[in-house]
């Protein structure tokens, strides 16, 4: 039955009819997309499953929030070094195969991490070994992800398409992290990792099934596409604007929650089982987000892109100022719903604004611009929680928080950017559309 047959048995006026429509055209009438979407959920679900587990084994080994900063410094340093051959492998070879591949190698790696917590030898140094290999791997899955979907979607499905992947993908991860923290905290860390694993396997399996086809491109120099790529990233400032406030607000956000908040759900609020109750308010606010992101089609990117992350900013002071647990719990449901927005506004605007040949690569420059100042963020954990505890640490990541992600508002072609607003295309036309595409 079609889309506003359905929708009129169920006795839904003409206007609701065609904004559900809208909505969920690319599930209806894009068989692509929905094996690419399918493929998401089932990697959300496994990831879930080990929300806080690396963090809580490098606990157990006595790493502290030292050690956390040390692995994910790890994660980030290797992801920096192989993002811009990961974006001109994904505008060269087929984006599907590459991120079927890419998900089987983290699989392997998992299962390694998997056999080390079982083995009672996780450590900081052979975590932060595993993480850096995990990284490396996923460096060539990011590029190849934002250009799969140009291909796959349409460009005026674009934003729906994006929604509905993140509103699927965190409604499970809301879930999911109430229950892997507690397997973490009755079972132990290594059974929510192995989950993770076998998540990583049939993710690779969906995706592999996926034609999608490499797009015609003239051959070039490695040198030279690299060079291509900067220069798209170069001469779009409104990209390169907002680069400057993520790169400043992604070691901002990641010592405040990600290293601090571990350590002080177990000092303040009991343990993994907080942690993951914090986690499930994380994926709730990014379900949120999407949620509005689909039901909302907003124009003003610029503005929506900066707002919506600005609201990162909320839950680190409240922290520090010793909020109970559902207060914090709310303030993460806030900043994720806004960071969610503002991610969806911006994956619309690389993938509409920027040619699909040169996505790839332009999504690993800015994979790099994002993370560039992470490493040496995490090496201030120790000397900054030192020098002004960790209540003044989580007050000054609020700070700069907010600043980072307001700053880019100064530039007018931030404040001018807008999304395509094509209209909505009937079913059959959406479906050639996406034929044609391919």
């Amino acid at each position: 039955m079609s889309g506003s047959g359905l929708t009129a048995r169920l006795g839904f006026s003409d206007p609701v009819a065609a904004h559900l429509r809208r909505i969920t055209g690319p599930l209806r009438d894009n068989r692509r997309f929905r094996r690419y979407f399918i493929a998401n959920q089932v990697n959300a679900a496994g990831t879930t499953m080990e929300v806080g587990a690396l963090a809580f084994t490098v606990l157990a080994s006595g790493g502290g929030p030292s050690g956390i900063a040390m692995v994910l410094m790890a994660n980030m340093v290797t992801g920096i070094l192989l993002s811009p051959l990961a974006g001109v492998v994904a505008d060269r070879l087929p984006r599907a195969a590459i991120i079927a591949v890419v998900q089987a190698i983290i699989g392997l790696v998992t299962v390694t991490e998997c056999v080390v917590i079982f083995a009672g030898r996780a450590q900081v140094w052979n975590l932060a070994a595993l993480a850096a290999a995990n990284s490396a791997a996923a460096s060539f899955c990011s590029p190849a992800q934002s250009g799969l979907m140009s291909v796959i979607v349409p460009k005026d499905q674009l934003g729906e398409a994006n929604a509905l992947t993140q509103l699927s993908r965190h409604t499970i991860v809301t879930i999911g992290p109430a229950i892997g923290g507690t397997i973490v905290a009755t079972a132990g860390a290594g059974y929510g990792v192995g989950l993770n694993a076998i998540s990583f396997f049939a993710s690779a399996l969906l995706i592999a099934g996926i034609p999608a086809p490499r797009i015609p491109r003239q051959a070039a120099s490695i040198r030279t596409d690299l060079i291509e790529g900067w220069r798209a990233v170069r001469t779009r400032s409104w990209i390169w604007t907002c680069l400057i406030g993520t790169a400043v607000m992604v070691p901002a956000w990641h010592i405040g929650y990600g290293i601090l908040g571990p350590p002080w759900a177990k000092a303040h609020f009991g343990g993994a089982w907080a942690w993951g109750l914090i986690a499930s308010s994380l994926g709730c606010g990014m379900a949120t987000g999407a949620a509005v992101s689909l039901l909302w089609r907003p124009r003003r990117a610029g503005w929506v892109n900066c707002l919506g992350a600005a609201a990162l900013a909320i839950p680190d002071p409240l922290m520090a100022a010793g909020a109970p647990l559902p207060v914090v719990m709310a303030a993460v449901v806030v900043a994720a719903a806004g960071l969610s927005i503002s991610t969806v506004v911006w994956q619309t605007a690389v993938q509409q604004l920027v040619p699909v040949d040169q996505q790839g690569r332009v999504s690993a420059f800015v994979s790099i611009g994002e993370i560039s100042l992470a490493p040496a963020g995490y090496l201030l954990v120790a000397p900054a929680t030192g020098a002004i505890g960790v209540r003044g640490t989580l007050i000054g990541c609020g700070l700069v928080l907010a600043v980072a992600n307001l700053a880019p508002l100064c530039s007018r072609d931030v404040r001018a950017l807008t999304l395509l607003d094509a209209p909505p295309r009937e079913d059959k036309e959406t479906t050639d559309v996406v034929s044609a595409v391919s």
